[in-house]
């Protein structure tokens, strides 16, 4: 029976419950109800039990029967407390009295435990009346309250006697001690004092054979340190295992207990122990049973549905949210989470993993650590535990994924087999489903809405565009995206913020790298407002690292200095120019060093005011060329008055325009990008336009459709790099238009059809990094430096710096050095060209003509 065919009170028993009981209290507070239902019952099957009868017969709530499973009373005592009405405690079978039922008649009625007493009834064996049996005698024949057995005395002094036998060092008030706290009530001393006296052995070997509390006292007495007592070993398999169990008479570990109770599972198989069985009757596993999506709870941290680990009126953690407490691991000596934290030998979890010690692996032989074990419980390793057969598709030995009715198949046959296609139970799509009957599409959006949901289980309106903006991904890449822990808990943490979801409540929340995507997501679907994420970055940085400077004043001066020399100009250039990843890092490094310059006055009792000249030259000398960084803010805090007569000269470094590739190595490599159709359109265009046209990475990234036209009259490219648009040759303007026809944004969740950028990136609505343009050339042999310092020396030469200016957008500066440089210092024509009514020509020979253009979609 699949899940779909199941009924409600199996595949939603809590929500069974609430409702039987919302029917019979309805002032009730729906939230008192809930919680008392997980007051009562925090485990799915006991949760289904209880649903199942009160569906099946909603007036055990009212009627007061004493029948149905014990969790009803229960439920009507933990409702009573909080204000019902209508329910009735059931009343006892036997009595009549509403008091706990915690037995059954033999008519399988509740009855209390008084009555279940009287149902046990016996004649004495002394005074022959037939009475509730309190005490047994020595051969165990009952006794009534009126004739308690005969004693040899104190039954703790005659359990001393023995064991002293065995060490006589041992303290008597300690030995006393340790036998109340482990047998504390009389009549189990009385009786642990009798089978001593009639078999010693107990305490030396053949406690197998005793009571469960001479068991305790034995590990008590071993853990004291007392000579001579020993702790029994399985009878049947021999090993040092706890004899909790009981089989054929004696006492012995869960795995011999468990032997003969195997049964063939009928989910997966295998033969093995029995957890529980379904409605069907069929046995079930424990690896089933925890896998099965019907005992699945929500995690309260992650909001992951998943097998609970902790499980309590506080909070239901799954395996991947659950961390042991701290503790110090007694093996490494660290504090970290440890497993047995309250005990005296606490182990982290990489301790644990390495003491547990490989085993021959009854399968293949290898010694390995052990995955799980055969049904006579012998070891299986992690390869050998995973079933294989011939597949039934192609043939071939291979673990089993799945089963057709021609056979087993393995994972690559059962993909693609119609055996694995089912209809959604959601939308009845027929396709490969996801998990609990749902499509992907399905699963996530129920995924998306169980995390944003908050206590209720409703949707805030502040997250439903947050729902609508990570549907529109593609389902599967959101599902393997939320497979990880922190989106979980970044969304999780939203959905029990209050207000609006602002850039505010992102910048709160941990996990940033989950939330720079999902920020990135909510800004390209325009549920954020844009904004300039180096910038808030930096601002975000800047209050902590101003916190660690101690002098207000000089505190003072540095946010001064960083928020009116840099972030002003960053903020000015917002939209149009974003800052970069270099940009942030210059404004970092720059704070950072006046600070270790402000420290370097005060190890020496001196201030920035009393700063002189030979203080910075010291300084400068005395460190690396890191220092000369601090000129800006020298100069500033020169400019503002917080410092007078100090400079710090321009660190002279490497002339980088002086390092070129040769010229024919320049053409080998462009003529392989316009030519070589097995590369990527991205890396022809970007190496293109950086060894023809001498463009930097930053400004080839962030080019975007409106840059690009299409003239009317002879269909030419035109990309505006400047002032004037550039005439594109072929065949890079036909390049440029495949790109345009193939580009799709990389972003795996998040994905929006609106792309501005010609190059879009991996982040929804952003464009690819120069970072990762460098790389990719790099790939084929192109270095960004190296080649555009070529192009640009190739290009001034030719073309005066007024045209370099207008068509590749440089500084008049920059385009006069490079002239300088090549050696092309015709001003006067420069002069004559700006006058000339004809047409300017590119470097690739094309007019830069006024003609109407349409812009390229």
């Amino acid at each position: 029976m699949t899940e779909v065919d199941q009924p409600r009170f199996v595949t939603d028993p809590d929500t069974v419950i609430c409702e039987v009981v919302a029917a019979i209290e309805p002032e009730l507070d729906p939230v008192e109800i809930s919680a008392a239902v997980g007051e009562v019952v925090r485990l799915k099957p006991r949760m289904r039990a209880l649903a199942e009868a009160l569906d099946t017969d909603p007036e055990l709530l009212t009627s007061g029967r004493p029948e149905g499973p014990k969790l009803v009373g229960m439920l009507i005592r933990a409702l009573l407390a909080r204000g019902a009405t209508r329910v009735v405690r059931p009343q006892c079978a036997g009595c009549g009295k509403q008091h706990k039922l915690t037995s059954l008649d033999e008519e399988n009625r509740r009855i209390c435990g008084w009555c279940a007493i009287k149902r046990r009834e016996a004649v004495c064996g002394k005074c022959g009346r037939k009475t509730g049996v309190v005490y047994r005698d020595r051969d165990g024949t009952p006794r009534c309250q009126s004739c308690p057995p005969a004693t040899d005395g104190d039954p703790v002094d005659q359990i001393a006697r023995h064991v002293h036998q065995l060490d006589p060092a041992l303290a008597e008030d300690d030995l006393a001690a340790l036998i109340v706290e482990a047998v504390p009530l009389p009549a189990q001393q009385q009786r642990l004092a009798w089978d001593l006296d009639d078999n010693p052995a107990l305490l030396t070997g053949d406690g197998a054979q005793g009571s469960p509390r001479l068991l305790a006292l034995l590990g008590a007495l071993v853990s004291h340190g007392a000579e001579g007592v020993t702790l029994p070993a399985c009878p049947l398999c021999g090993e040092q295992n706890r004899l909790g169990w009981r089989r054929d008479g004696t006492r012995c570990c869960r795995r011999c207990y468990e032997q003969p109770r195997t049964e063939q599972c009928g989910r997966c198989g295998i033969t093995k122990r029995i957890a529980t069985r379904s409605r069907d009757g069929d046995a079930i596993c424990h690896t089933c049973t925890r896998q099965d999506p019907l005992n699945f709870q929500r995690c309260t941290r992650c909001g992951r549905q998943a097998t609970p680990v902790v499980n309590n009126s506080e909070e239901t953690l799954c395996p991947r949210c659950y961390q042991p407490p701290m503790g110090t691991c007694s093996i490494c000596g660290r504090p970290k989470p440890c497993y047995l934290a309250a005990t005296d030998t606490p182990r982290c979890g990489a301790c644990t993993s390495q003491r547990r010690e490989p085993e021959t692996c009854v399968r293949c032989g290898a010694v390995r650590l052990v995955q799980t074990r055969t049904a006579d419980g012998g070891g299986v390793c992690g390869s050998c535990s995973q079933r294989s057969d011939t597949c039934a598709q192609c043939g071939q030995m291979k673990p089993v994924h799945g089963r057709s009715p021609e056979g087993p198949l393995c994972r690559s046959c059962f993909d693609v087999h119609p055996v694995s296609l089912r209809h959604c139970s959601e939308c009845g799509t027929f396709e490969r489903l996801y998990h609990h009957g749902l499509c992907t599409r399905c699963a996530c959006l129920r995924l998306l809405r169980d995390l944003l949901s908050d206590s209720t289980g409703a949707l805030r309106p502040a997250v439903v565009p947050i729902v609508d903006a990570l549907a529109t991904s593609e389902p599967y890449s959101v599902l393997l995206w939320l497979r990880e822990a922190p989106p979980r808990r970044v969304l999780t943490a939203i959905a029990a913020a209050d207000g609006p979801v602002t850039h505010t409540l992102l910048d709160g929340l941990d996990h940033p790298q989950a939330v720079t995507r999902l920020r990135a997501t909510l800004v390209a679907h325009r549920v954020l407002p844009d904004r300039d994420e180096h910038l808030a970055a930096i601002e975000q940085w800047l209050g902590p690292f101003l916190d660690r400077i101690d002098d207000r004043a000089e505190r003072k001066i540095v946010r001064g200095f960083v928020t009116w020399h840099h972030l002003r100009r960053l903020r000015r250039g917002f939209p149009q120019r974003r800052s970069t990843f270099e940009q942030a890092v210059v404004v970092k490094r720059e704070a950072r060093v006046a600070v270790r310059l402000l420290d370097w006055l005060h190890t020496r009792g001196q201030s920035l005011a009393g700063c002189g000249q030979g203080d910075i030259d010291r300084w400068l000398a005395e460190g690396t060329s890191y220092h000369y960084s601090a000129r800006n803010f020298v100069l500033w805090c020169v400019r503002r008055g917080h410092a007078s007569d100090i400079t710090i000269p321009i660190y002279v470094k490497e002339n980088l325009r002086s390092v070129f590739i040769e010229a024919d190595e320049r053409w080998t490599l462009a003529r392989r990008l316009l030519h070589d159709d097995a590369l990527d359109t991205v890396d022809r265009v970007a190496g293109l336009l950086l060894l023809l046209y001498a463009q930097p990475l930053a400004r080839i990234a962030t080019l975007t459709l409106d840059q690009l036209t299409q003239r009317v009259t002879d269909h030419g490219v035109q990309l505006r790099l400047g002032t004037k648009p550039l005439a594109l040759p072929p065949p890079l303007d036909a390049l440029l238009l495949d790109l345009v026809d193939r580009r799709h944004g990389r972003a795996a969740v998040g994905r929006t059809i609106e792309l501005t950028w010609l190059l879009p990136g991996g982040a929804p609505g952003r464009p690819i990094s120069a970072r990762q343009l460098m790389r990719r050339l790099s790939r084929l042999g192109i270095q960004a430096r190296l080649s555009r310092n070529t192009a640009l020396i190739d290009l001034a030469a030719q073309l005066p710096a007024t045209v370099l200016c207008d068509l590749l957008n440089l500084h008049t500066g920059t385009a006069t050095a490079w002239n300088d440089i090549a050696g092309n210092t015709r001003a006067g024509y420069a002069a004559a060209v700006s006058r000339r009514q004809v047409p300017l020509r590119d470097p690739g020979g094309r007019s830069q003509s006024s003609e109407p253009a349409k812009p390229i979609h």
